[in-house]
């Protein structure tokens, strides 16, 4: 009997070890809910909701179709309700893309619901066994946060455990999954709402006196309302600032203009409201003085006076000191109506044109273009390229004579030019004046011309019309390719104001009129050096010139013989006294040049001492 009773006893406690362990193997296994946990960055948080389903539970993909996770009932509270101006509970993640059979989203305050139920027949849920925590993603729930929400406050979002359920598709009471049951467990999440810290952006700048720099207040975190910082100048006798600046609701970033007033350094601080944990920030700004902008001045313009076509040309000019670049403007028209323009560093230009026959003008302005500067000087004097179909050099006439200078006894002398195209057709071309004492060069004045058929143009004063206010010298009548010269009156005269003017014509002389090597000319003093001066000129052709030049009295007898030469293209005018080195003339005497070189006009200038009324010879060639 004893040995009955005790083996029943190891039965009885064998029994009841076996099934604890069933108990306990049966609530071992739980499926899990878990909702979120989320940092706001902004005042929209969305935060996740996952259900992990795992083996060993009624409800699962290790069970029977039948017995498979196809509906749920998950109630969300959260508090501070105050903190949440409005929220939202729909399926994501694996539930997104399926139709359910039944869906609704209760809300009250402080707590939300979504209730959803799927048939597993056409829409089964794809759960995956035992995942990771916190399982499959089936819903979110986004929060828009209100103007209560505090940064450094969490709200608590709270899974109800009464309505919180896992069903299959039919709802069977008998694999309804609850923490009532035990099948069940509940992991709540919360809304974290950082204190958000402030930095000014750039930390360190400059800003001229007189302007406005800016500074950038940049948060950390988004924020959640609209926020007005402060802001605050160390010194306003330097600096100003705007205040208070406005970061908006889901934004970072806000705007500040700081004002420089007058030279010295300031430190500018940035501070967000206690409610948004009163961080503060600093920068540092450093006013200086505005820079002084000289303006540049134009430079003279140097170029090629013809150009083959398709050829490529540099126009260029002295480098300005105080230029940081330079505007070159090109135009076919002398005017420059329409012009094209570039503008380049370096002090030169290269332009290349395929049409022959065209002149193009070109002018440049200097500018001073900094940081704190906008200056440009005026125009330049221009030049013009004279593009060709063929290297044919252009028709030239000269003008051995001309000037707009005073003279002795009282007298100035200027030069009229009068030009007539008596051609059908329009005409093209430049005087270029030569200044005395220095031989000619690309670089000296000029002035073109374009006369249409049938018209005139005239310069009452011809040297300053080309920009040359006194001067004397001499000038070329050059046409452009394929044109022709144009009928040409040239007129030098004294300008004796009221009492009028006396003077002399002179026809432009063909380059085959100078004296050339070889070829023997002379001129014929005055008779009377009381009443008359005599003046003798020189202008040489490309080759420059180099002559004998002999003295003789009215009866024949050499009173003098010296020799002289001059560069090309170079023009000079003197006393009859200074022209012989010393010899004063008494009055009749004739003065031969023999051309040993070269080719040049040469000519005597009489002018009467009481009316300043001028005459001219010329050299001409002795047969």
């Amino acid at each position: 009997m004893a040995s009955y009773l005790r083996s029943r006893l190891v039965l009885a406690f064998l029994f009841a070890v076996v099934s604890n362990v069933m108990i306990t193997c049966a609530v071992s296994a739980q499926d899990v809910i878990t909702v979120g946990t989320a940092t706001a960055d902004g005042p929209t948080v969305d935060v996740p909701v996952s259900i992990r389903d795992r083996s060993g539970t009624p409800l699962g993909m290790d069970q029977v179709t039948t017995s498979r996770i196809q509906a749920f009932s998950i109630r969300v509270t959260y508090a501070p309700a105050a903190a949440v101006s409005s929220v939202t509970f729909t399926r994501a993640g694996i539930t997104a893309s399926l139709h359910p059979a039944f869906e609704t989203s209760p809300a009250s305050s402080g707590a939300i619901s979504l209730l959803a139920s799927f048939q597993q027949s056409t829409n089964p849920i794809p759960f995956t066994l035992n995942a990771s925590a916190p399982g499959d993603l089936v819903a979110h729930l986004v929060f828009q946060l209100s103007s209560s929400a505090t940064p450094g406050q969490n709200i608590t979002l709270t899974l109800d455990s009464a309505t919180t359920q896992l069903t299959d598709d039919g709802g069977s009471a008998a694999t309804k999954e609850t923490t009532g049951n035990g099948q069940l467990t509940l992991v709540n999440g919360s809304i974290v709402l950082p204190v958000p810290a402030i930095s000014l952006t750039p930390p360190t700048q400059n800003v001229t006196a007189g302007s406005n720099g800016s500074l950038f207040a940049q948060t950390d975190v988004r924020m959640i309302n609209n926020t007005s910082v402060q802001v605050t100048s160390s010194n306003t006798a330097f600096a100003t600032v705007q205040s208070p600046i406005a970061i908006n609701a889901g934004s970072r970033t806000g705007s500040i203009t700081v004002t420089g007033i007058s030279p010295g350094t300031v430190t500018i601080t940035a501070t967000l409201p206690a409610s948004a944990g009163g961080g503060t920030a600093t920068a540092t700004v450093k006013i200086v003085e505005a820079a002084q902008c000289v303006v540049p001045s134009a430079p003279p313009l140097t170029g090629p006076e013809t150009v083959l076509v398709g050829t490529t040309y540099n126009i260029t000019w002295p480098a300005v000191g105080s230029a940081t670049d330079y505007v070159i403007e090109e135009s076919t028209d002398s005017a420059f109506g329409t012009v094209t323009s570039q503008t380049v560093v370096a002090p030169t230009a290269a332009f290349t044109h395929t049409s022959a026959d065209v002149r193009y003008y070109y002018r440049v302005r200097a500018r001073n273009h900094t940081t704190s500067c906008d200056t440009t000087s005026a125009n330049s004097s221009s030049i013009s390229v004279l593009i060709t179909a063929l290297p044919t050099p252009p028709v030239t006439r000269v003008l051995p004579a001309v000037g707009s200078a005073p003279g002795n006894n009282g007298a100035y002398f200027k030069t009229s030019v009068q030009l007539y195209n008596a051609k059908s057709s329009t005409i093209s071309g430049k005087i270029v004046f030569h200044p005395a004492g220095a031989q000619g060069s690309s670089g000296d004045p000029s002035l073109a011309y374009t006369i249409s058929s049938g018209k005139t143009l005239s310069f009452d004063d011809l040297l300053p019309a080309m920009g040359v206010a006194v001067g004397l010298g001499s000038a070329d009548l050059v046409s452009d390719v394929n044109s022709s010269l144009p009928v040409t009156l040239a007129r030098v005269f004294n300008d004796g104001g009221v009492a009028g003017t006396s003077g002399i014509a002179l026809e432009p002389l063909s380059t085959d009129e100078a004296l050339k090597a070889g070829n023997t000319g002379a001129v014929i003093a005055p008779a009377d050096f009381q009443k008359f001066r005599l003046n003798i000129g020189v202008r040489t052709l490309e080759q420059g010139v180099a002559f004998n030049v002999i003295v003789r009295n009215r009866d024949g007898v050499v009173v003098k013989t010296l020799t002289k030469s001059f560069s090309p293209t170079f023009f000079t005018q003197s006393g009859s006294t200074d022209f012989l080195e010393g010899l004063a003339l008494a009055g009749g005497e004739t003065i031969t040049f023999e051309v040993t070189s070269g080719s040049a006009f040469i000519y005597g200038s009489t002018t009467d001492n009481v009316t300043n009324d001028p005459s001219v010879q010329f050299a001409r060639r002795i047969e």
